[in-house]
């Protein structure tokens, strides 16, 4: 975990932190990076509820625009800014304005025949003092929670398709 602080103005101190972790899924890349699309997210996450803006319409491509609104009410604007399938790469901006700025990457590898291997990497941005909390949370045990959730809700999804063995 990467963690740097810079002072803002008024002398306030920003926090930001990057925190990675890996998770084992039980199927291909081609079959598996689509599910931390924005579109397929809701088939493991079942709070997951974007609401597009550009397009409209549901999307599972580079550029498409939705918000979500948090458990504590903020919402959020993300930007889909890389998504390819055959190189099993998912990268988002996500913005809670005048609160947080951060980036999500998602890289999927092979692991095998029928397996793959995912590492997501969160860097959290604190863009105002009161952003500094949620980057405090971005640590150790919340990449360890994050990482069973994950893996275990994706690969029940994948189990369900029939794709574990």
């Amino acid at each position: 975990m990467a963690i740097q602080a810079v002072a803002a103005a008024g002398g306030a101190v920003l926090e930001q932190r990057t925190q990675s972790f890996t998770i084992v899924l039980k199927g291909p890349v081609a079959e598996v990076t689509p599910l931390f699309g924005p579109v397929r997210e809701a088939e493991w996450a079942p709070t997951w509820r974007p609401h597009f803006m550009h397009p409209t319409e549901d999307g599972q491509r580079e550029g498409v625009i939705f918000t979500t609104t948090s458990a504590n009410g903020r919402e959020r604007l993300w930007l889909l800014t890389a998504y390819d399938v055959k190189e099993g790469r998912v990268e988002y901006v996500v913005v809670a304005p005048g609160f947080t700025a951060n980036e999500i990457k998602v890289q999927v590898i092979p692991d095998g025949e029928s397996q793959s291997k995912v590492t997501i990497t969160y860097r959290h941005s604190a863009v105002a003092a009161e952003g500094n909390e949620e980057v405090a949370t971005l640590d150790a045990h919340w990449a360890e929670q994050q990482r069973v959730h994950w893996e275990t809700a994706i690969n029940a999804v994948l189990a369900k398709r029939g794709t574990h063995e």
